[in-house]
């Protein structure tokens, strides 16, 4: 079996192969200690291979992906109205968030970044992609910037590069894992607030203030309340300073902060309370239900987040290392207060969302840039421990080729290919569907109608493609002669379930066969 496999394009595997060159060019740059130039290409190898991963999936992943891509469509419209299903000619249940009208389910910054991307570069899956591949990118830089700030330039660079060829986080691009660009954005705003804390904690200027209390208002408009983790942490600092004046001192310094996270957050909240007051009550009232009940079937044991980090973190060893590589990291900071700080964020983080009865896999990844710095340390550990006892004349190339392994293993190209190709039924059976979803689309392109019998929750992916109201099953009789009456014309994948009054009409446009099991 050849060592990448060739499922990728030849422009996908030529651009890896790009990428590739360029890690190992930064590591050589990094061996001779010249890090600015190191971080350069480790950026663009990061860059290249997050937008190859944006092209992996030419269709519209169907756990979230979909229903955020055709919401953020709709905005495009009109950016203050969220909508799923834009107009509906059946009755809808609003506490349905898989086929209602207003769509609350999420706060909508990440849905107004995806909006702006398809204005800028036309409506397509890339397109979808593009905003969390450019965040997920730019996280190679943020990553860099905390463990240099917090620790050294060693284990600063050592997070960002394990974090750069992370074959997790290059997938996650693809929007084919629960929530996609939801968290992908959660998670780069919660880690923009932490770098700009960071900077704040070690300059003490105050324009740090106004920007962490920026990224963490943008994080509250993308997953709600966790994105105020950085303030967990500046608590427990403030706690561990010395004199009421100083802790005073800080404390209205976060209170500043922390005004305006909210001036940024609040003003949608009462807007979806005045103009949306059904749909935004009901979607509040399920966010603190959350923590209390699993919802939708997400419950798992309370090592669910544990047994998740070999996946998202680079292997089975990630296991073993974390713990030991966490205290090194920890270790290096050297101002106490911001140590137990952010050791508090982390462990509340992990503990809050075991103890949650609802789970998600990427509930704790908030916390990756700690994670990805942690495991740092321990390969600085590592290779300080190899310049000691290995011949300096061997050290250099030596170094270079294990890391440059590392970054290969750790990408894990099989992995990517396989879960991303025909092989997987779920991927086949997807692309066949959008195929025909784009071709009957563009039958439809003139036509004035709604359409039926979609097929079940490809029919959110059939509204994407076509802009037509859709359903997944047939109207029943009722319905139909409803739907006459009011002079709305009817489109139908005909198929052998169809129904006797729909079958002998003349008055329908019937598509050929088609049979999605709901």
């Amino acid at each position: 079996m050849s060592v990448i496999q060739t499922n990728f394009s030849n422009p996908q595997l030529a651009w890896i192969i790009l990428s590739l060159i360029l890690g190992l060019v930064s590591i050589i740059f990094f061996i001779r200690k010249d890090v600015k130039l190191s971080l350069l290409f480790l950026f663009f190898s990061g860059l290249i291979l997050r937008f190859v991963a944006a092209g992996l999936d030419p269709f519209l992943n169907t756990w979230d992906e979909q229903f955020h891509a055709l919401v953020a469509k709709n905005m495009m419209a009109d950016p203050f109205k969220p909508m799923l299903v834009g107009n509906p000619v059946l009755d809808y249940n609003f506490r349905d968030w898989t086929s209602n009208h207003i769509w609350l389910h999420k706060q909508p910054w990440f849905l107004w970044q995806i909006a702006l991307s398809f204005k800028i570069f036309g409506l397509s899956e890339y397109s979808l992609r593009l905003p969390t591949a450019l965040m997920f990118s730019a996280m190679i830089l943020i990553i860099y910037r905390i463990g240099k700030l917090l620790g050294n330039p060693g284990i600063a660079w050592y997070g960002a590069f394990l974090y750069s060829f992370s074959g997790f986080f290059i997938s996650f691009v693809s929007g084919s894992y629960f929530t996609d660009h939801n968290d992908s954005a959660f998670i780069f705003y919660v880690s923009l607030s932490l770098w700009a804390w960071t900077e704040y904690m070690f300059s003490g200027k105050r324009k740090w203030l106004l920007w962490i209390g920026l990224f963490a208002g943008i994080a509250i408009l993308n997953k709600w309340l966790a994105g105020l983790m950085v303030y967990a942490a500046w608590l427990m600092v403030i706690g561990f300073r010395k004199g009421i004046p100083e802790k005073f001192r800080e404390l209205k310094r976060l209170s500043i902060s922390l005004l305006v996270a909210f001036l940024m957050a609040l003003p949608w909240q009462l807007f979806v309370l005045w103009a949306y007051p059904l749909e935004s009550r009901y979607e509040y009232s399920l966010n603190s239900l959350h923590f209390f009940k699993a919802m939708e079937t997400h419950s798992e044991s309370i090592w669910y987040h544990f047994r998740l980090l070999p996946e998202q973190y680079g292997g089975l060893m990630v296991g073993f290392i974390v713990l030991p590589g966490l205290y090194y990291f920890f270790r290096e900071i050297k101002d106490r207060a911001v140590r137990l700080g952010l050791l508090f964020m982390l462990v509340f983080v992990y503990l809050f969302f075991t103890v949650a009865a609802t789970k998600m896999p990427m509930f704790c990844t908030i916390t990756a840039p700690l994670i990805f710095l942690g495991i740092g340390a321990a390969l600085d550990q590592s290779v300080c421990w190899l310049q000691k006892n290995i011949p300096g004349k061997i050290f250099p190339g030596l170094m270079v080729f294990l890391l440059f392994l590392l970054a290969y293993l750790n990408l894990d190209l099989n992995h990517i290919d396989e879960i991303h190709s025909v092989k997987q039924p779920y991927w086949k059976t997807r692309m066949t569907d959008a195929v025909l979803d784009k071709q009957v689309a563009s039958i439809l392109k003139n036509e004035d109608c709604v359409v039926f019998n979609c097929g079940g929750y490809n029919t959110i992916m059939f509204m994407f493609y076509s802009g037509k109201t859709a359903y997944g099953a047939y109207p029943d009789s009722v319905q139909y002669q409803t739907m006459k009456k009011k002079g709305i014309r009817l489109a139908i994948f005909m198929d052998e379930n169809s129904p006797p009054y729909l079958r002998n009409e003349s008055g329908l446009k019937k598509i050929f066969t088609r049979s999605i099991p709901f």
